[in-house]
């Protein structure tokens, strides 16, 4: 599409490089090869005469000329004749009589003919997002606007009319036929109900200028007339691809569409599909609606191709598995990445036929896959709508084992990215269900899993004595089902939660034990857990005063994080860095590196973590004395921790809120917060660390009937009480 604009312009650029100028010969109504000979004699103005034969008489006429000739729209005269030939022939005898003649020629698929030098037209440029800048500099929302804007005088772009400006842009591609189209309707619609009905359906993009011809009338036409000149092996192959999304590999295109290299190749030359590299194909989307909407009159086959689909999107899912927890973890997730609207397709097809033991296999790949790509909310609604329907189909009858499984794996997995955005009362309530299904059927391979997330969900709302204990069984389990990956993230869990929990355990004992579980990730090739192995390591070294090797294990941290594409994983670094700053008392620095973090993890929608960042960052602040900013602070990372069941972060943030009522001179107030936090279970050492240090301070300046009445205060006081009478006091 576009080819004939393009050649005129190109044409016309260079008409004065050529003696006798440039002539334009429209073959597009040409069904013959024995025609294009009276059809350049005309564009020419030449007349035949004699018996010479008219080719004859043409090329002794050219001979002496030189001339430009574009020779419009040719694909339908490149099928072989057994008589005549094909155009390709014609033009190669032109050449070789006039050889001061060339040829600027348009078709839908090359002539493959030697000297041919072959420019794709491309579509319009597209903006990356939906920024002014971009939007401005963008060649298709030019045309677009200018387009619209001869079709309704005064048409001018509204800032909240931009993301569906750059939505119908990508949807055509950028394709100028089709920008205009779809700006004759500004009289009448809107931009995003213009997009709207381009997605609906390929019929939307037509008019009935008169000054157009037929075939550019509509998108319709376009296709159907590239279509009618394939073979029927290559329309159907056409037609059983129009069910990928998002392009495809050809081990795909073999395996759903029935698709030979040769019949590939022949439609990436006729133009129909491209291929982008690496053995990747896709269709413009609107060609792929042209051949959905011809493949919908072969609904048995079309049922078939589908089904095909699913499984083989499904079971490439299911297998990536191994790879993604491996060495082989950066290149899986590029090509999972690729394949996500095939996969989503695929999903949504299982969902709606019921496969729950296909959707059961993908379960470990799409958690470990979702969760390291940050896409936590997408994932909750996607496993949230395969549990109602899973709960529907057996509205009537109990499900049998495969999809008791299914159902408990279900739950184990949203559980996590539940735990990952700080729901973690639904994400307990999921797992208790998942182990109450899972446990009479001694599915171990899932039980393990259950066990663990549900100890990371103990552990992250203060549950520590549950937590280590959960965390020992999946261990037990995965050791005997020798399934290393999890033993090694359970023996991580452990180390890490012993030695932030219990002050009996050396920091040396577990820093030992830290580096071992970095080693097993090392070992294992998982370079994901490997950085979260990393990140661990850092606090135990602080706690040992080596600030070096902390910023060294982390910054490899963020090194893997970055290459694996993990933002939670980058999220946690950054802050650990912001920590070994601020704990050299480089308290700038750390204020921009937890900036970093809080950016990440503010994407991400993980709360909690939300909420540890913001209690360490108000400590720099108020240890640069930006002492309102820092209650400010302090109030937000208490209050989005008490949201979040968060009670460790709460008391952190508690500290922090006493440490400035004792600098403003209220230490009876202060040393209660503190008694609060050093006698809630749920405190981690670092935490009552620093409130007993300043609490020893406090009691050297008050009475001892002073520290006896606020003694006697805080045994009344509850945490709850607590926390709402801070929160409630005007900042």
């Amino acid at each position: 599409m576009g080819k004939t604009r393009q050649a005129l312009q190109a044409a016309s650029n260079h008409r004065n490089a050529f003696a006798q100028g440039v002539a334009f010969v429209p073959l597009v109504t040409i069904d013959s090869v024995e025609a294009i000979v009276p059809a350049v004699a005309d564009a020419l103005g030449f007349s035949f005469y004699g018996p010479t034969s008219p080719r004859v008489q043409l090329f002794n006429y050219l001979r002496e000329k030189q001339l430009l000739l574009v020779l419009d729209n040719v694909e339908q005269l490149l099928v072989e004749d057994p008589l005549q030939g094909n155009a390709a022939e014609v033009f190669i005898e032109i050449l070789q009589h006039a050889p001061d003649i060339k040829l600027l020629v348009t078709s839908r698929e090359p002539l493959n003919v030697q000297g041919e030098w072959v420019f794709e037209v491309e579509g319009l440029q597209i903006p990356e997002d939906d920024r002014l800048d971009a939007i401005e500099s963008s060649a298709a929302v030019a045309l677009f606007l200018q387009r619209a804007q001869r079709t309704r005088v005064g048409f001018g772009l509204r800032a909240e009319d931009r993301p569906s400006v750059v939505r119908l842009c990508r949807l055509v591609d950028g394709t100028p036929l089709a920008l205009e189209l779809a700006a004759t309707w500004v009289r009448t619609l809107s931009v995003s109900e213009i997009v709207r009905e381009i997605e609906r359906g390929l019929g939307f993009l037509s008019i009935s200028a008169r000054d157009l011809p037929a075939r550019h009338r509509s998108m319709r036409a376009v296709f159907d007339h590239s279509w009618k000149l394939l073979t029927q092996e290559e329309q159907g192959v056409l037609l059983r691809l129009s069910v990928f999304q998002g392009g495809f590999q050809r081990e795909a295109a073999e395996a759903v569409a029935e698709a030979t290299l040769s019949v590939l190749s022949t439609l990436v030359t006729k133009s129909l599909i491209r291929r982008s590299g690496a053995g990747r194909y896709d269709l413009h989307e609107l060609i792929r609606q042209f051949a959905a909407e011809q493949f919908a009159e072969r609904p048995e086959e079309q049922t078939t191709t589908q089904v095909r689909h699913g499984h083989y999107y499904m079971t490439f899912f299911s297998d990536e598995d191994k790879r993604l927890r491996s060495s082989a973890q950066r290149e899986a997730l590029a090509e999972m990445t690729a394949e996500m609207d095939n996969f989503r397709a695929a999903w949504d097809w299982a969902v709606t036929h019921g496969e729950f033991a296909l959707i059961e296999q993908t379960l470990r790949t799409f958690a470990l896959f979702y969760d390291t790509r940050g896409w936590l909310q997408e994932g909750l609604d996607t496993l949230g709508r395969a549990v109602t329907a899973l709960e529907t189909a057996h509205e009537q009858s109990p499900p049998d084992r495969t999809n008791q499984v299914a159902l408990g794996h279900i739950l184990a997995s949203r559980s996590l990215l539940a735990s990952r955005m700080g729901q973690y009362e639904q994400a307990q309530a999921m797992l208790e269900r998942s182990l109450e299904i899972l446990r009479p059927l001694n599915e171990s391979r899932v039980l393990v899993e259950s066990i663990t997330f549900l100890g990371m969900a103990m552990e992250l709302t203060g549950n520590y004595a549950r937590a280590l204990e959960l965390y020992s069984d999946g261990l037990e389990i995965a050791t005997a089902i020798d399934d290393r990956w999890f033993a090694a993230l359970c023996l991580t869990c452990l180390t890490g939660l012993a030695g932030i929990t219990h002050i009996m355990v050396k920091p040396e004992i577990t820093h030992e034990r830290l580096q071992s579980a970095v080693a097993d990730w090392r070992a294992i090739g998982d370079p994901r857990f490997t950085a979260i192995g990393l990140n661990n390591l850092r606090w135990n070294a602080l706690t040992l005063g080596r600030y070096d090797e902390a910023r060294a294990a982390l910054e490899e941290s963020v090194s893997l994080g970055i290459s694996v594409g993990d933002r939670w994983g980058l999220g946690f670094a950054y802050r650990g860095l912001g920590i070994v700053a601020q704990a050299q008392g480089e308290h700038i620095q750390a204020l921009d590196i937890f900036r970093k973090s809080l950016d990440t993890l503010t994407e991400l929608g993980a709360r909690q973590d939300v909420a540890r960042v913001l209690a360490e960052m108000s400590r720099s602040g108020f240890a640069l004395g930006n002492d309102a900013e820092a209650e400010r602070v302090w109030r937000e990372s208490l209050r989005i921790a008490i949201e979040t069941s968060g009670t460790f972060v709460a008391l952190e943030a508690l500290v922090g809120i006493a440490s400035l009522q004792a600098k403003r001179g209220d230490m009876e107030h202060a040393l209660e917060l503190l008694l609060i936090v050093l006698n809630h279970p749920s405190s981690i050492q670092d935490t009552k660390n620093r409130a007993e240090i300043l609490r020893v301070e406090l009691e050297s300046r008050l009475m001892p009937q002073q520290i006896q009445s606020v003694q006697a205060q805080a045994r009344k006081q509850s945490f709850d009480q607590v926390v709402s009478q801070v929160l409630g006091q005007p900042s």
